[in-house]
C-alpha cells in the first residue's frame, strides 16, 4: 500500500483530520497537536458558557468561571512548554487584550497606570491632568470625608444647667 493513497504514514500516523497538513496521531484523536489545543479551549470555553447559562437561569449563587481540576489536567497533559494564564489561553494567542496607552496607543505592558476613570495609560499621560480625566477627584474625596466623619453635635447644655 502507499502512504499517500491511504492517508497514513509510514509510522501508523494519519494525517490531521482538519486537513491543516501535518500528522496527528491517535491519542489526540487524529489531530495535530496545535489543532489538539485549540480543540481543548474551545471545549472548555463552551463548556464554562454552557456552566454560566445553567447559572444565571437557576439564580442559586454567583457564577463561578473557574477550571475544574479534569480542565486543568487535559491543558497541562497537551500544553507541553507553553505557559497558560489562569483562564487556559497561552500567552501568544490573539485572545489576551491589548494593553496600550489610551492617548498616544503606546504599548505600556506591565508599566503601564490604570486611572480612577477606568483606562490605562503610560507614564508621560498617568497624571488626571495630562489625560483630561473625567474623574471628579474633588467630589470623591469629599464623599469619602463625609462617610468616615460623621457631623459631631454639642449637647444641649442649656438644659443640663
Amino acid at each position: 500500500m502507499d502512504s499517500t493513497t491511504t492517508g497514513k504514514a509510514a509510522s501508523g500516523r494519519g494525517l490531521c483530520v482538519k486537513g491543516c497538513g501535518f500528522y496527528g496521531s491517535e491519542e489526540t484523536k487524529n489531530m495535530c497537536s496545535k489543532c489538539y489545543n485549540h480543540f481543548l479551549k474551545t471545549q472548555i470555553i463552551d463548556k464554562t458558557a454552557k456552566e454560566l447559562e445553567s447559572l444565571s437561569l437557576s439564580h442559586t449563587k454567583p457564577p463561578n468561571p473557574s477550571l475544574s481540576s479534569s480542565d486543568h489536567a487535559l491543558l497541562e497533559q497537551d500544553s507541553g512548554s507553553k505557559t497558560l494564564n489562569a483562564a487556559g489561553f497561552d500567552s501568544d494567542s490573539g485572545l489576551r487584550w491589548k494593553s496600550r496607552c489610551k492617548n498616544c496607543n503606546k504599548k505600556v505592558g506591565l508599566t503601564g497606570f490604570k486611572c480612577r476613570c477606568g483606562d490605562l495609560f503610560c507614564g508621560k499621560h498617568r497624571y488626571a491632568t495630562e489625560h483630561s480625566c473625567p474623574f471628579d477627584y474633588k467630589k470623591f474625596d469629599r464623599e469619602i470625608l463625609i462617610k468616615e466623619n460623621q457631623l459631631i453635635k454639642g449637647d444641649k447644655l442649656a438644659q443640663r444647667i
